[in-house]
């Protein structure tokens, strides 16, 4: 019985962190090329929040919008998007408005573009 337990508290434990896992397995394709892209939609106010924190940091960036164009629309569901804003920033995929996580991703990004030149 004590045994049964132990593998369901297992089990459960595994599929509750069933994306992490996942990340690690098969990670997220990179569209980006080491740039930044928004997937977004036209109404989405977070969208529009995400737009003016890029255009403050002055971040140059390419949108998809997932309702009008074919290409963004199958990279935004390969990227497992199930809402909006998803912006990939070099490779890494935020998903919705996390301002603090979306400024600390593009500083770091702008330190590396920075590097480079």
């Amino acid at each position: 019985m004590r045994t049964r337990f132990l593998f369901l508290v297992i089990g459960l434990l595994v599929l509750s962190q069933w994306r992490t896992w996942l990340y690690y397995i098969a990670p997220p394709p990179d569209f980006s090329q080491g740039k930044v892209l928004l997937y977004a939609t036209d109404w989405c106010p977070y969208c529009e929040k995400t737009r003016r924190l890029l255009k403050t940091k002055h971040i140059p960036y390419q949108e998809y919008n997932i309702e009008t164009s074919d290409v963004g629309r199958e990279q935004y569901q390969r990227l497992d998007g199930r809402g909006v804003p998803v912006l990939l920033v070099a490779g890494e995929v935020i998903r919705g408005y996390h301002e603090q996580q979306i400024k600390s991703t593009l500083d770091a990004w702008q330190a590396r573009q920075a590097k480079k030149n």
